[in-house]
């Protein structure tokens, strides 16, 4: 349900996401990253070019990115100008964007601090990143940015759809990088399997919290098993786990 993920999200735009979704023909590995921020890293360090020239068996790359943050801030360098990021060594560039449908749910103050989001919260957007690295050379995908609670998408959308994500990251959301959240994220690992998530990425904070709790009493099917999960090597953004079927 990879695809009819992505046409949902586009509704009836005729724009590049369309265009986009109508022309490929390679399977879809998406990889969601909640609480993201302007973390752009896992483009450079979940390629095929970071893992060369001795990439690990089994392992599957992500080939699309779907991004969430309710992004209470008041900047947002991604949608003020074209430049992301840029140091001696890398460059992180918006090629071209595109407004999709809003999701204008409200923010619940016990999973979130800052109630009342900014300007940028509700919005859903389609990008074409491009990533100019000195080590790495030039990458390009395709990212879907969703400005909403993290739970919110995941409970709404990707479960009813039984969507199939191939890679969680979990890295902001527990590491108190995010500044906005009350919840840790640990509800993740109870959806890995229905996702029919492959590769979890983690920095393994998960610290109770009682955004965690008010997640599960207002989306139960947040709740579920938690899957075996086998670690396979660290990279920058954490350790890597493939989750067992």
């Amino acid at each position: 349900m990879s695809k009819e993920l992505l046409y949902r999200l586009n509704g009836n735009k005729n724009g590049i996401l369309k265009e986009y979704l109508d022309s490929i023909k390679e399977p879809l590995n998406i990889a969601r990253y909640p609480s993201a921020g302007e973390d752009f890293r896992p483009m450079l360090y979940l390629s095929h070019k970071y893992f060369e020239p001795a990439p690990i068996p089994e392992t599957i790359f992500p080939n699309f990115f779907i991004y969430s943050d309710y992004f209470p801030w008041t900047g947002t360098t991604f949608l003020d100008t074209p430049t992301i990021y840029e140091d001696r060594k890398t460059k992180v560039e918006v090629l071209d964007i595109e407004e999709l449908p809003r999701l204008n749910w409200r923010l619940d103050s016990d999973i979130v601090y800052f109630r009342h989001g900014s300007v940028a919260t509700g919005r859903v957007l389609f990008l074409k990143i491009k990533i100019t690295s000195m080590q790495l050379g030039e990458l390009q995908y395709p990212l879907i940015y969703a400005f909403v609670e993290n739970e919110q998408f995941c409970s709404k959308i990707l479960l009813p759809m039984n969507c199939s994500i191939s890679h969680i990251i979990h890295v902001r959301y527990g590491g108190g990088l995010g500044g906005g959240g009350i919840a840790s994220g640990a509800w993740l690992l109870n959806v890995l399997k229905r996702l029919n998530c492959k590769v979890y990425i983690t920095d393994g904070e998960y610290t109770p919290s009682s955004g965690d709790e008010a997640a599960y009493i207002k989306y139960e099917n947040l709740r579920g098993e938690k899957p075996e999960m086998k670690a396979i090597c660290k990279i920058r953004l954490g350790t890597i786990f493939f989750v067992k079927a």
